[in-house]
């Protein structure tokens, strides 16, 4: 699974009035990590081969250029038309564009300001979309359906929510793919995007990787069933062309003695007619009168 960018060891000459770090913890548990990183590492993956589109995850935005605290932290983010993503920290002013995506992960100390505050303000800097996953539980939405999942679109100043799709996954224009929360007990806390052109889900590196050792190992173990195979057919070809060398030598042996037997046949029939003409000589000799 891919990193998150170190932050670099010295400091930028601004660092006292936009600090890029507060020393907390990136999430609460376990789970909410994994759910940024997969995400993280499925997406920079996903768009290694666009040079224009940026993906970054814990970091300081901020929004308003003299003021640190104008700042927001999102769990992950996406910024097209964007060549690099800067570091350590991002200020909308010299980027020269905002997020356009942006998804929090809820945890129970920042869900509910992540679905009031924290949704204004991205509505205010621009973000195209803004969207809300629970790895653990539901969204606390109290006046929306119980999901795992939600996503917006920028509409006028605030979000209209995105419609999800009879499987649950929901489709972002802005990234171009269907996104959904897992379900499979052991990574219902991670979520999934897909391909609609494709109908895959994608991979991160880490599982492309993986699939890479599985294909080399199938195609190891494929290599070897060929050898095999064509040991056995080298085998099944040396032994009928021995079979078929035993059949000429038979046959050939035949053909001599078939050969042999015919000349004795010969030999005794002219044996035979030499001594009935012996015969007949000695018959005519016993019988004149001197």
């Amino acid at each position: 699974m891919a990193r998150i960018a170190a932050r670099p060891l010295t400091a930028p000459p601004d660092a006292d009035m936009y600090p890029y770090s507060d020393g907390k913890i990136m999430a609460e548990t376990h789970l909410h990590v994994d759910a940024i990183l997969y995400a993280l590492a499925t997406l920079r993956n996903w768009f290694a081969s666009h040079v224009r589109v940026q993906v970054g995850a814990n970091m300081f935005v901020y929004y308003q250029e003299g003021d640190a605290s104008k700042r927001l932290t999102p769990d992950l983010f996406v910024v097209r038309g964007l060549e690099a993503l800067p570091e350590p920290s991002f200020k909308i002013w010299e980027a020269g564009r905002p997020p356009t995506f942006v998804l929090e992960v809820a945890s129970p100390s920042t869900e509910n300001r992540d679905r009031d505050e924290k949704q204004a303000l991205y509505a205010s800097m621009g973000v195209e979309e803004y969207w809300r996953f629970a790895p653990t539980g539901f969204l606390n939405d109290p006046e929306g359906p119980r999901v795992r999942l939600a996503g917006g679109v920028l509409r006028g100043l605030g979000y209209e929510p995105l419609e999800s799709a009879a499987d649950g996954s929901i489709h972002s224009e802005v990234l171009g793919l269907e996104i959904r929360a897992d379900e499979p007990p052991e990574t219902r806390h991670l979520l999934r995007f897909r391909d609609p052109e494709t109908g895959q889900d994608l991979l991160t590196f880490g599982e492309l990787q993986e699939a890479q050792i599985e294909t080399k190992n199938r195609l190891r173990e494929e290599a070897a069933r060929r050898r095999e195979a064509e040991r056995r057919q080298l085998e099944t070809e040396n032994r009928l062309r021995s079979e078929a060398a035993s059949r000429r030598e038979a046959e050939r042996a035949q053909r001599e003695a078939t050969t042999a037997k015919r000349e004795a046949e010969v030999e005794i029939a002219r044996l035979r007619a030499q001594v009935a003409r012996l015969q007949r000589g000695q018959g005519d000799g016993s019988d004149s009168v001197t």
